[in-house]
Formats: structure tokens, sequence, C-alpha cells
């Protein structure tokens, strides 16, 4: 679970630079960037290693299955190193001013990391179909990246204040579609199970993962929507970071729902 949960937030944080104004943020914030992205592939990279596969429990699928998951697991291992090894080499560019290997970086970074993310999705043993693991997988991830590198882009205006503001209001907006996405996926998978579960902690973790991941991060957003009117990126900030707490419980409450139940709710 922890390892899956890395790698939405690594192919987040990827489909936000690829989408960004990037033209209009200093090379430090991505030279900074490639840094995190390069500790997250690691991460996830010794995460598969140690565990060999997702978090399933073998009991719970046919041997066929559990031995798919576990080369699938593999050839996701090798994208996050090969991704690692990319941002590495993003690290230097962007130290360097060099913008256009630097640029070149973020689109294979983008293509590996959302290839290892939708290798999942094609392969996890779930109840749903393809459509509602996709969509649910990759709004998570969506949310996660622009929720995070959002923040992390507003502390960077404490380096550079004379920056436009214009990236942390694509921001913002990339937020809200986000948050819409993560609605339309979880209510798809609601209309077809049904939002009823048996057991009265899984009813919790399912409040947990719909304030967490829908509702915070929709308020986050106008409120931060309100704040920016007034140019006060600092306050903006800060209710990203507190906001950035919520999605992340709400996220992980979604991925120990999901493997219990075998639904992406």
């Amino acid at each position: 679970m922890i390892a899956l949960f890395i790698i939405k937030l690594a192919a987040g944080i990827t489909l936000m630079w690829w989408l960004m104004p990037r033209k209009d943020v200093t090379d430090g914030f991505f030279r900074i960037q490639m840094r995190v992205l390069l500790g997250l592939n690691v991460l996830a990279a010794l995460s598969l290693a140690a565990s060999g596969t997702w978090s399933v429990d073998s009991a719970d699928v046919a041997p066929a299955a559990a031995a798919q998951a576990v080369r699938t697991a593999s050839l996701i291992r090798s994208l996050c190193i090969t991704a690692a090894v990319v941002s590495y080499a993003g690290t230097v560019f962007w130290a360097l001013g060099r913008r256009l290997p630097g640029n070149l970086c973020v689109h294979v970074l983008n293509g590996l990391c959302l290839s290892a993310l939708a290798l999942h999705s094609w392969n996890v043993p779930n109840q749903s179909n393809i459509g509602q693991q996709l969509l649910s997988d990759f709004s998570s991830a969506a949310l996660l990246g622009s929720v995070l590198t959002g923040m992390l882009l507003g502390h960077w205006y404490l380096t550079t204040p004379t920056m436009s503001i214009k990236p942390i209001w694509w921001f913002n907006k990339a937020i809200f579609v986000a948050v819409a996405l993560r609605f339309l996926a979880s209510a798809w998978v609601v209309a077809d199970f049904g939002p009823g579960l048996g057991d009265s902690t899984q009813q919790v973790w399912l409040g947990i993962r719909w304030v967490g991941g829908i509702l915070a991060p929709a308020l986050m957003a106008a409120m931060v929507w309100k704040i920016l009117k007034h140019r006060n990126t600092q306050s903006a900030t800060g209710v990203l970071f507190a906001g950035l707490v919520l999605v992340f419980m709400g996220e992980m409450t979604a991925s120990l729902l999901e493997q219990d139940v075998l639904i992406p709710y």
C-alpha cells in the first residue's frame, strides 16, 4: 500500500509539472522538485523490492493473479529505478539553468510515472472495471500532485517573492479539476456497488475518505481562491499545507478501504 501511495504521488507531481506554466517559474524550483521525485522513486523501488508485490493478500486472489501481481510489481520497480536516474539528471540540468534538457526530463518522467500507475490500474485484482480503476487512481494522483506541488510552489514564493502569481493560480484551478474528477470516480463506484459497507470500521474509513479526499480540498481551493485575490501567497500556502494533511489522510484511508474491500471507493 505504501508503494502504491508513493507511485500515485510521483505520478501526480510529474503530471502537474507537465501541465503547469513552467516558463513562469524559476529554475531553482524544479531543481528541488527533481530531488523530491528522486527520493520518492527510490523509496517506491525499495518498498516494492522488500514486499515483492502490492499489499494484496494472496489468499484472496487466484494463483495466476498473484503471479501476475509479482510480475507487475517487478516491472513497476524497474520504471521507478529509471525515473530515479532521470530525476538525478534533471537535478543537474535545472541546477545549471539548462531548461531545454530539464524540460525533456519532465516529459520523460511524466511518461515513466504515469506508465507505472497505469500498470497498477490495469492489473490490480479488484472487483471494479478497468475504467473505474483508472479514473480512481489517476484522479487520486492528480489530487495529491496538485495539492503537494501547489503547496511547495507557495513556499518557493518566499525565495522569489517577485515571481508571477500566475502559476499558483493555475494550481488552484488544477485542484478544483482534480476534486471534480475524484468525486466523479467515487460517485461512479457508489452507483455500481452502493455506499453500504457492513463493517462499521469501513464506514468510518469511507467517511474520512470523502471528507479528506473531496470535501476538504474543495473548501481549501475556495479559500485559496479568495486569498489570492489579495495576492497573499503566504496565507494561501498555509491553507494549502493544512489541506495537504487532510488530503493525505483521505487518500491513505481510501487505499486502506480499497485493500480491504477490493473496490476503489
